[in-house]
């Protein structure tokens, strides 16, 4: 019998004489990172915090800034990351600073 390695792309570490079951989604956060053009982030701080609000002045200002935020798929990113955040990863819950 063999143990398996990965299911539906989690990665199994296993370590039987400590007694260690690991799971890690490494491999998906590198493509998704990769897919959004993300490689070169940073581990940071998060910007904001549970509570914080929002307001008009963090909107684009001009056309410009709003035909690049176009270009930036954020709920896709946001999405992405929170689902391997909610199963396997709780760390990657700080935030990605580029």
């Amino acid at each position: 019998m063999c143990d398996a390695s990965y299911v539906i792309s989690i990665k199994i570490n296993r370590d039987r004489p400590r007694g260690i079951l690991g799971l890690s989604q490494e491999t998906y956060i590198n493509k998704i990172l990769e897919r959004f053009r993300m490689k070169d982030c940073s581990l940071g701080v998060a910007p904001i915090v549970k509570g914080d609000e929002f307001n008009l002045n963090q909107c684009p200002k001009n056309d410009f800034e709003r035909e690049q935020m176009k270009n930036i798929p954020y709920a896709s990113v946001v999405g992405s990351l929170m689902y391997a955040q909610v199963y396997t990863r709780p760390d990657i819950v700080l935030q990605l600073e580029c």
